[in-house]
């Protein structure tokens, strides 16, 4: 039941998701934070099942700094993308099978310039400005489509995730009270509660 959403502004990216954690009917926690830290300047929101989505952005985590010690160099946004791309494409060739989750890599590049990628368990990539993974797809693109334009300050970019959450809010079945946003800058990653 996750809802994860981002957008890119003039030089930062957001990402939000929901808290929740359901099994069968219950809920069994809203605090759950389904946005990894990569790096300093790059995070990963991943939606799918528990055991899928912490297995793979654990997976994803480890790698992507083993690489880092490995060659002493830091990947770029887009590299990262391929990598953790290259990575569900591998899944899908192994006897475990896919990894059943989707996700959104964002972050900010050492040049100040922001990125946002979205991904699936298909090993499907696409750059994008805005978009959402799990229930948010359903209820969100057009609002994301509507408010959105280039360059978009930070504040802007915040109203728009607070338009989203009430939407969320208002029109989806489930109820997701409690939201986790991470703001990437160039200075760093910012994380706070909706």
């Amino acid at each position: 039941m996750d809802s994860i959403f981002g957008l890119q502004g003039g030089d930062f990216v957001i990402v939000a998701c929901d808290g929740s954690i359901a099994h069968s009917i219950l809920k069994i926690k809203e605090t759950e934070d389904k946005i990894l830290k990569l790096d300093d300047h790059k995070i990963f929101g991943i939606s799918g099942e528990g055991a899928d989505r912490n297995s793979f952005g654990e997976l994803v985590h480890k790698n992507h700094s083993l690489i880092r010690y490995k060659t002493g160099a830091y990947m770029n946004l887009k590299e990262t993308a391929h990598f953790v791309r290259s990575m569900y494409a591998q899944a899908i060739r192994s006897r475990d099978g896919p990894h059943q989750c989707n996700g959104l890599l964002g972050g900010v590049d050492s040049d100040g310039t922001p990125s946002l990628y979205w991904l699936d368990y298909l090993g499907s990539l696409q750059k994008i400005t805005r978009g959402a993974q799990g229930y948010a797809n359903y209820f969100l693109l057009g609002l994301l489509d509507n408010q959105y334009k280039p360059n978009l300050t930070k504040e802007e970019g915040i109203e728009i995730i607070k338009k989203c959450i009430k939407e969320l809010q208002t029109r989806f079945l489930i109820a997701q009270n409690k939201f986790i946003v991470k703001i990437v800058t160039k200075q760093g990653i910012e994380t706070f509660t909706l």
